[in-house]
């Protein structure tokens, strides 16, 4: 090289070098000026004057300028390379890129490129790289979380560790070769997070590589790093969700900005792709020009119309050329005649794929078809277009072998046919095959025939997009694959699923569609990994060790099978990730709703860069009318459309057009169209409620789900309703024919009782003459009767005497016969020896022979001794004696015994025969009793014959009068055959006069019945003819209760109530008919029902049982919102007997759980849901398969028999909970949250169980019994009218159905009368309770303020049951005086009420806040008193006066905290409310709470929050806690407020010891969750004002061993003054600062390190230091423009530090009684004190006032009062603007 070539060499190599190293960053501008102005100064001329130097590059072989155009070869490729992603076209751009990256490779420098995306940076980069020697390339793809690992994860598979010598090195493995270099491509290299600290971890880590050349291993080595370089790749860091990366960074790393190809770079591109697709179709060569201008025209359009600004989907990169083209080549390829109207066709089909399926806004896509027809119509002339470009624009190569043009209606056809199919075999999910279905569907079938074909399916909910997704893919032979997470489903569980799904498309080549759904997204890593997949086909990292090892054996024998032999790792490693590209196809289904669609685009750039975006959106009203048109099709809407009418009218017109579309013309404009059109509206206003109603992060989002759900109530709440007024119409109308018959037969019955009557008499007159002959007969009888009777009575008064004279003589016989028995007894006593002994005497004694001797003369013998001798020995002796017959006694013998023995001898007695011989005293006496009896006998013998003569003449006596009785017998024989004949005549009477009253009871109890039932009788044919009216509106009807049932769930009552309105003028508007009194509840609910669920705990207010209805009947399992846990005391009552079962998604048994409920059917209540565990999803979307006759779901891994009786019922206590538009579309949300009015209800039930517990219960039992009464009334109606509809025949035939009838009535009549009675009582018990009622009422009042609290500040979440424990306080607390009136006494409630309500709701407050709240409560005191004003220029002494003008002067209202800690923990806290002690920055009290609880002698543990391992600790700390009733103490917990939410889960779930306590420590943050605000007592902890205050707690917080150099505690106390200046002077913003500067504790805690390390460096470590010496300047500098000043913004703000600063700050503070404070105003100026040990500076500060005037902090001294006005104004506008809310409520 010549001297003259090597200067011009070069002169312009210089020239050139400076153009790329100070211009490579720039953009084209930029580059040109700065080539001009090279030029210039280097006196170079361009071979163009036109041109610029970088258009040129310099040529070696001469040293002059060449242009690059000159470098650029032109191209063409062959057709079936179109579609190859590794074919580069050379441009002008990628030469002039390829020679700058080449030098800059070369140099073994990182370097990065950066421009937009689709700009070809990593395309031009890998181009380069492949051109290079001894590189392998890794591919990263960063993230927004992307961390050092991912690098260290690189390095395991790529690096292997090496010793050297003493080091370790990191180095490429040797099988790359020995002097390769590992090139690391970071893609996407400014996407991480910057951390707390503002540093990309994983970028500074490569900084620190690239100058440290190493890093610290995990086991402490250092490791060095060789042969390894960082390459990178970025969007400009302007992009949304792009970072700055450090300088420190860049300046190791040279910036090449690669932009967008200019116009002419792409013609150049696209025309060759275009001109190798030509070559298929000779034909329309000439095509080429015009088909890549319209195309580069269509594509520029769109990308100036749509921008991300837009949508984030809304970025138009060349990437959509490439994939145009692709998709062209796609469609011709196989085809074998294509004409120009075809090339034309399928150019604007694959454009409107390209642009069109993203747009959100039909106005967007409307304008983008239009475009496409115009660019069309402008480039390809010659061609039909109206054939060209008729639409639909439907391809599809399902009806045939190649794709080829189809029509809609044979798509829908064939589609239908395949879904039924696919129904059977794979998933029971029913689709309707609207238009938007079928574009979806060849959407997505055209993105998964194409290689790398990846969707990113955006919509609601319930749309369709995972359906058809899987039915594309089982359409066209792919497997589905799917995570099964579930909550403790994490990175490790996602990565050994991905390993799987990626060994089978790489190693087994099958081919997989993976449908990932964000929600499943539970680790930001998940993301990561999917964006790295679709990026490379490879996520780092993934297989490393022995997965790495067992990969690559696999891939060996996969190629082998194939027929490849390859040895090498890194040929396996690219063929796998080769495969896994082409054989793997990802959809991503993303719900725009959420509020993550933004933020997604942005953190993982690759579902966009890298995926077909299809905007499902929600359902368009066509897509709506088609699926309402579809599922109402066979719905009864009775005759409304036969009978004819006009619907959509006037403003309803609107409405029809909507769903115009979805009818034919036949059916346009009918009444089942309008009915379509209304669930189409009341589903849009609902939605457009719902916005506008959304507070926060509390909201509802509503999807194509609710409307299924509601077209699902609308169709069963029709069929149900019709049903059940048909049965009831036919009942009522049976119930009315029985009356009407009953009617006509007591007409008839009447008739029939005239002729009755008639024959009646004549039975009657036949009767009586019978009756006249039977009397004549009668009267000969009695007369013979009579004279019978006559003699009958004298043949009765003959018996009569002669009975008395048989009486008389048996009288005296019956004296004297029991002695003769007795002596006949005795005789039988003689024993024989005696006997014998008598006869054997041969001379007796006299009394024994005289004896005899009476005996033998009584015998008739004789009474010598030998022949009694021989009496005595005759064996018949004594029975003859016995047997002996006293007539045979003559006189003679009488008198003789009776002379001789018996009366003549004295001496002859019993007792003396006795004695003398046992055997003859016997005989003695038998013998004397004879005598007697004969002579008593012989005595009354004339009189025995005088009776004997008086029988004979009564024997004749009554001959005579049988003889008259024989002919009386006869007569009365004649009278009763008379009888006879009249009794039969009498009877037939009888019978007739039965009959007859029988007719007139009938008639008489038919006719009281038909009056009894004429008021039900004119209630049933009220109601049978408003039946008609009824089925007329039962559609109207309809509509709104479906509305209710799927809608009205979540919204308060006030948003029901006007929901309500909205849906009713939808029906007005549209011409539908409904019933002006239809109630929900009533209309859904039986009052038998009803009365069941307030026994199981269901509130009676309005909102609650509408609640309960809906519960009853969602078709979707309903998650409740339940702040109080009523809601879920009811529900377990409620499903008691099945066996409900209580669990948690925290509960480690819960997958066990959930599948035993399924298999066995049970009802699961899961608590604390605010978001859903995957592991429910295909439960909640009722995702059963039916196979082999069993149902399964999938649970987790496992397949679990789905039993129709299980039942799942979830439940959260947040009202806040943030609840995601995925969940709100699987469930039916029933919201319980406390409204004002049951607050009032349940205020006053808690009020009178405690002052009137007998009222209270009284009044319960009356509401219980009127329900009850009116449950039975209804039901007596029913069942007469079931009693008289369903008799056969005659009511008055069956007198049962009479009787049970009457008893009917008269249990009704009852039951009216203790109605009415009940009523009276309730009345008595209303008036009784209507004292307390005020009481009630400001507890609503309270309730409501308190709930609008939270409008000024998110700390203030107050829960109804907070609020309902202190009126629990205030009734048990406030004792009754003796004999206090009950008006004295509910003053005094009140009077407890208001007071108790500040002392603890205003330990919540900020100090500004307590005014607001304490004003607004005088306001409720005084029943809104409308003199609720201030004036102007009023002050916060004004405010507090008028405080106490409205409570008293004694009225402590800043609330009882932290001052009263002890005591509110010990009396006022429950064991399961925490107590949160919220402070301000650097203000920490957790001290507070060690020192009480060490006090009050509670073992308290205190943990320090914010780390991993903290939250377990805190766990199991809590847990063991809340078991033993220990206390815990968790500090810092601004720092973990993810986790406090898990912890307000667990304590929500547990239930604590009586004596356990959690305080919680945190900062006022807005992340603090709601449901720890709302469950905790909060206690808000401000620091004291005032300089005191603050040194003191700066002080404080100095420890004792810094006390050490007297010069440094001066320096203290100077920066301790300068401290509480600065905080002191926040109270008085904007005046003491500009705005409010973020001044802590920290900032004075750093600047004492400062002053220590000045000092320490100034004193040379020596004990003292002058005054003199002190560098005063840099602890100047260093506080006022680093530690404080780097705080401040405003200029001014900054002069006031820095004269605060050098007025202290100097040699002279040094001096006695050197003045903190310069001011001319008087009063106490504070000075210095002589001496400064740690005790003397405290004793200084006690010696402060208590509070500083406003000079002492630099500012006037009427700057208090200013500050008072300005607080005092802000205090009166929130009080202005929540009295507005307090009305609305």
């Amino acid at each position: 090289m010549s001297d003259d070539h090597m200067e011009k060499f070069s002169q312009r190599w210089l020239l050139f070098s400076l153009l790329w190293s100070f211009g490579g960053s720039a953009n084209w501008s930029t580059r040109c000026s700065l080539g001009d102005m090279l030029c210039t100064l280097g006196a170079v001329e361009l071979p163009d004057s036109e041109s610029n130097l970088i258009d040129y590059r310099v040529r070696l072989s001469d040293g002059e300028f060449e242009h690059w155009a000159m470098s650029v070869p032109r191209s063409e490729i062959e057709s079936h390379k179109v579609t190859s992603t590794d074919v580069v076209i050379t441009t002008t751009d990628t030469v002039r890129h390829a020679e700058v990256l080449g030098a800059w490779l070369n140099s073994r420098k990182p370097l990065i490129l950066c421009g937009p995306p689709g700009s070809g940076k990593t395309m031009t980069l890998t181009n380069v790289l492949q051109s290079l020697q001894g590189i392998t390339l890794a591919s990263l793809n960063f993230s927004s979380g992307t961390t050092p690992e991912i690098i260290l994860k690189t390095f395991s598979q790529y690096c292997a560790y090496v010793r050297r010598g003493k080091s370790i090195v990191l180095e490429p493995m040797e099988t790359f070769g020995a002097d390769t270099w590992l090139v690391v491509f970071c893609d996407e290299i400014n996407l991480p997070k910057k951390d707390a600290y503002g540093t990309q971890r994983v970028i500074m880590f490569m900084r620190q590589l690239v100058e440290q050349g190493g890093f610290w291993r995990d086991d402490n080595v250092w490791v060095k790093i060789n042969r390894i370089q960082f390459v990178g790749a970025c969007n400009p860091p302007t992009d949304a969700g792009r970072e700055e990366m450090s300088l420190r960074w860049l300046r190791h790393a040279p910036l090449l900005l690669v932009d967008f190809p200019a116009r002419e770079s792409l013609m150049q591109i696209y025309r060759t792709f275009n001109g190798g697709i030509m070559k298929l179709f000779p034909n329309l060569k000439g095509q080429t020009d015009a088909l890549t201008e319209a195309m580069v025209d269509l594509y520029t359009a769109n990308q100036i119309k749509f921008t991300p600004d837009i949508q984030p989907q809304y970025f138009f990169s060349p990437r959509e050329l490439s994939r145009w083209v692709r998709g062209i080549y796609e469609a011709v390829h196989d085809l074998d005649v294509l004409t120009n109207e075809d090339l034309v066709r399928i150019w604007a089909h694959e454009a409107l794929r390209l642009f069109s399926d993203r747009l959100v806004t039909e106005q967007e896509k409307q304008w983008c078809e239009e475009k496409v027809d115009e660019v069309a119509r402008t480039y390809f002339a010659g061609v039909d277009h109206e054939v060209a470009l008729e639409r639909p624009l439907f391809y599809s190569s399902w009806l045939t072998k190649d794709t080829r043009r189809i029509n809609r209606d044979e798509l829908k056809t064939f589609l239908a046919a395949r879904l039924r199919v696919f129904y059977e075999e794979e998933l029971d999910v029913p689709l309707v095959v609207f238009d938007e279905v079928l574009e979806h569907v060849l959407r997505i079938d055209r993105v998964l025939r194409q290689p790398m074909g990846h969707c990113l399916l955006v919509g609601d909910s319930g749309v369709g997009k995972t359906v058809l997704s899987k039915f594309v893919s089982w359409m066209n032979g792919l497997s589905i694959f799917q995570i099964k997470a579930h909550s403790r489903y994490g990175l490790h569980e996602f990565n050994e699923d991905l390993r799987a799904v990626m060994k089978r498309v790489g190693v087994e080549g099958e081919k997989v569609c993976f449908i990932f759904d964000e929600a499943n997204a539970l680790d930001s890593g998940f993301l990561e990994a999917m964006n790295a997949l679709l990026a490379s086909g490879e996520v780092p990292g993934l297989f490393e060790g022995d997965d790495y090892a067992a990969l690559m054996s696999a891939c060996r024998d996969s190629a082998s099978r194939d027929g490849l032999i390859i040895d090498q790792e890194e040929e396996l490693w690219r063929r796998f990730t080769s495969l896994v590209q082409r054989n793997l196809h990802v959809v991503f289904t993303m719900n725009p709703s959420g509020g993550d669609w933004k933020n997604r685009s942005t953190a993982s750039p690759a579902l966009f860069n890298r995926c077909v975006v299809d905007w499902f959106g929600t359902w368009g009203a066509k897509a709506k009318g088609e699926v309402g048109k579809e599922f109402t099709m066979r719905l009864d809407i009775g005759d409304a459309e036969s009978v004819g009418g006009a619907w959509g009218i006037g403003e309803g017109e609107e409405m029809m057009q909507l769903v115009e579309a979805a009818f034919d013309r036949n059916g346009s404009g009918g009444f089942r169209q309008a009915v379509v059109a209304a669930l189409v509206d009341i589903h849009e206003t609902t939605k457009k409620v719902a916005e506008e109603s959304a507070t926060g992060a509390s909201r509802t989002f509503l999807s194509p789900r609710d409307y299924l759900a509601l077209i699902q109530n609308f169709v069963t709440c029709v069929n149900d309703r019709r049903s059940k007024v048909e049965d009831e119409q036919l009942h009522i109308n049976a119930g009315l024919e029985k009356l009407k018959q009953t009617q006509d037969n007591v007409a008839e019955l009447k008739l029939g009782l005239g002729k009755k009557t008639v024959e009646l008499r004549e039975k009657e007159s036949l009767a009586n003459a019978k009756l006249q002959q039977m009397v004549a007969d009668q009267n000969v009888a009695e007369k013979r009767k009579e004279e019978a009777e006559r003699m009958g009575k004298e043949v009765d008064e003959q018996q009569v005497e002669i009975s008395k004279r048989k009486a008389d003589a048996q009288r005296d016989l019956d004296e004297a016969e029991p002695a003769l028995i007795a002596a006949q007894a005795s005789v039988k006593s003689i024993k024989k020896r005696d006997l014998d002994e008598v006869r054997n005497m041969a001379r007796p004694p006299d009394k024994v022979r005289l004896t005899l001797e009476c005996v033998s003369i009584m015998m008739g013998g004789k009474t010598d001794w030998p022949e009694i001798r021989k009496m005595l020995s005759k064996s018949d002796f004594i029975p003859n004696i016995i047997n002996f017959d006293a007539n045979r006694l003559s006189e003679r013998q009488i008198k003789a015994v009776e002379t001789q023995y018996i009366v003549g001898n004295d001496e002859l007695n019993a007792e003396s025969v006795m004695r003398s011989s046992k055997a003859c005293g016997p005989l003695f006496k038998w013998a004397e009793s004879q005598i007697k009896f004969s002579s008593v006998y012989n005595r009354v013998q004339p009189l025995r014959e005088e009776v004997e003569q008086l029988e004979i003449e009564a024997s004749k006596a009554k001959q005579e009068k049988d003889r008259i009785d024989t002919e009386v017998a006869e007569l009365e024989s004649k009278i009763s055959q008379y009888k006879a004949d009249y009794a039969t005549l009498i009877r037939d009477v009888e019978v007739l006069k039965e009959t007859m009253e029988t007719v007139k009871t009938k008639v008489s109890r038919a006719e009281s019945l038909l009056k009894s039932l004429s008021q039900e009788s004119e209630r049933w044919e009220k109601s049978s003819s408003g039946f008609k009216h009824i089925l007329q509106s039962i559609i109207g009807d309809g509509l709104l209760l479906a509305s209710f049932l799927t809608y009205f769930g979540y919204f308060d009552f006030k948003t029901r109530i006007g929901l309500m309105q909205k849906w009713r003028n939808t029906l007005d508007v549209i011409g539908i008919n409904y019933r002006e009194e239809l109630s929900m509840v009533e209309s859904l609910s039986k009052a038998s029902i009803r009365i069941e669920w307030q026994e199981q705990g269901l509130p009676s207010d309005s909102l609650s049982m509408e609640n309960g209805v809906i519960l009853d009947h969602c078709v979707r399992f309903p998650l409740i919102i339940d702040p109080s846990g009523q809601a879920i005391e009811f529900v377990q009552n409620k499903y008691k007997n099945s066996k409900i079962q209580k669990t948690s998604f925290l509960d480690k048994a819960f997958m066990k759980t959930l599948a035993s409920a399924v298999r066995f059917g049970t009802t699961l209540l899961v608590e604390n849901v605010e978001s859903i565990d995957p592991v429910l999803n295909p439960i909640l979307n009722r995702e059963i398969q039916k196979t082999g006759g069993r149902a399964l779901v999938r649970i987790g891994s496992e397949e679990v028999d789905y039993s129709p009786s299980f039942s799942i019922i979830l439940s959260t206590k947040n009202p806040a909970a943030k609840l995601t538009p995925d969940l709100c579309s699987r469930v039916t949300l029933v919201n319980f949250t406390v409204t004002p009015a049951s607050l009032q209800s349940q205020s006053l039930s808690l009020i009178l169980r405690r002052e009137k517990p007998e009222i209270e219960r009284q009044r319960i039992e009356v509401l219980k019994l009127q329900g009850e009464q009116n449950v039975k009334l209804r039901s007596l109606e029913d069942q007469m009218l079931a009693k008289i509809s369903a008799v056969e025949g005659s009511i008055l035939d069956d007198d049962r159905v009479v009787e049970g009838m009457e008893t009917l009535m008269k249990e009704g009549a009852q039951v009216e009368e203790q109605i009415a009675k009940s009523a009276v009582v309730m009345a008595e018990v209303e008036a009784a309770i209507s004292k307390f009622t005020s009481l009630s009422v400001a507890c609503r009042q309270i309730f409501v303020l308190l709930a609008a609290m939270r409008n000024i500040h998110f700390l203030y979440e107050f829960s109804s049951d907070s609020f309902m424990t202190v009126l629990e306080s205030v009734l048990d607390e406030t004792k009754r005086v003796g004999g206090e009136m009950e008006d004295a006494r509910l003053e005094n409630l009140t009077t407890s009420l208001f007071r108790e309500t500040v002392a603890r709701m205003c330990r919540g407050l900020l100090a500004e806040d307590k005014f607001v709240f304490v004003l607004l409560l005088g306001h409720i005191l005084k029943e809104g008193d409308e003199s609720y004003s201030f004036r102007d220029d009023a002050s916060v002494e004004d405010l507090t006066g008028f405080i106490y003008a409205r409570f008293g002067a004694a009225f402590k209202w800043q609330g009882r905290g932290l001052d009263s800690l002890q005591a509110v923990t010990e009396n006022e806290i429950k064991a399961t409310v925490p107590v949160l002690l919220c402070s301000a920055p650097g203000h920490d009290v957790s001290s507070r709470v060690e020192y009480m609880s060490k006090v009050a002698g509670h073992e308290c543990t205190s943990l320090a929050m914010g780390s991993e391992e903290g939250f377990e600790s805190a766990d199991k700390i809590v847990s063991i806690a809340s078991k033993t009733g220990k206390w815990v103490l968790l500090k810092n917990c601004h720092l973990c407020t993810e986790w406090l939410s898990t912890l307000v889960k667990k304590l929500q779930a547990q239930i604590p010891h009586e004596d356990f306590r959690v305080f919680i420590t945190s900062e006022i943050s807005p992340k603090l969750p709601t449901g720890l605000l709302r469950m905790s007592d909060t206690i808000v902890a401000e620091a004291q004002t005032g300089i005191k205050s603050t040194l003191s707690r700066f002080f404080c917080n100095i420890s004792t061993d810094r006390f050490g150099q007297p010069e440094k505690n001066r320096l203290y106390l100077l920066l301790g003054w300068v401290h509480a200046v600065i905080q002191e002077r926040l109270r008085f913003v904007p005046t003491g600062w500009s705005e409010s500067y973020g001044f802590t504790e920290s900032d004075a805690s750093h600047a004492l390190d400062s002053i220590d390390a000045l000092i320490g460096e100034a004193s040379g470590g020596k004990s003292h230091i002058a005054p003199e010496d002190i560098p005063w300047e840099a602890i100047r500098v260093t506080l006022s423009k680093s530690i404080f000043g780097g705080r401040i913004s405003n200029p001014t703000d900054q002069d006031a530090l820095d004269s605060l600063l050098n007025s202290l700050f100097i040699s002279k503070s040094f001096d006695v009684d050197f003045k903190l404070v310069q001011t001319e105003e008087p009063g106490f100026i504070p000075t210095l004190p002589e001496k400064t040990s740690k005790d003397e500076c405290f004793s200084w500060i006690e010696s402060l006032p208590p509070y500083n005037p406003p000079t002492w902090i630099g500012l006037d001294s009427f700057a208090e009062e200013m500050r008072s006005r300005s607080m005092a104004k802000s205090i009166i506008e929130k009080v202005t603007s929540l009295l507005v809310s307090e009305k609305d409520a």
